[in-house]
């Protein structure tokens, strides 16, 4: 089977990352949310505090670090078309994961899927697309625990 998406990781940071989990769980989301012939990298880039930050004022109006930012770029697709980027702080998410009581890989892949799943067009700016998106995100991290 061809390539159709794929994941390019940048860090800025010397956060550790559980990369073949990323994979692993890009590869999940594309194949159930991707649409079919769709093209393409996303890439995925590691970020401080302040990165994210001055992206959160620039592009949502909110002066302030956050732990993951979507962007959709292109959506015309094409081998070399990136097609979105998600910027996960890995400041922010050392300090969620240790406040919420969750692994710190645990936490990474959290944000990644919510990060995939609004690139793929899920929201949650109402209940009820907040209750799916949510579940989702618990489906995919399932289906990746169950495969290793």
């Amino acid at each position: 089977m061809p390539e159709t998406m794929r994941l390019v990781a940048f860090k800025e940071t010397r956060a550790r990352l559980p990369i073949d989990r990323l994979r692993r769980l890009f590869d999940l989301v594309v194949r159930r949310e991707g649409r079919a012939g769709t093209t393409g990298q996303v890439n995925l880039i590691i970020c401080s505090d302040s990165r994210i930050r001055n992206l959160s004022r620039r592009f949502r109006g909110i002066d302030r670090a956050t732990d993951v930012l979507s962007f959709n770029l292109d959506s015309s697709g094409g081998v070399d078309q990136v097609l979105g980027e998600l910027y996960i702080s890995a400041p922010y998410t050392r300090r969620q994961a240790r406040r919420l009581g969750r692994g710190l890989y645990d936490e990474y892949l959290l944000l990644f899927c919510h990060g995939l799943l609004h690139l793929f067009g899920h929201d949650h700016d109402t209940v009820k697309r907040e209750r799916v998106m949510f579940e989702l995100q618990t489906r995919y991290i399932k289906a990746l625990r169950r495969k290793g």
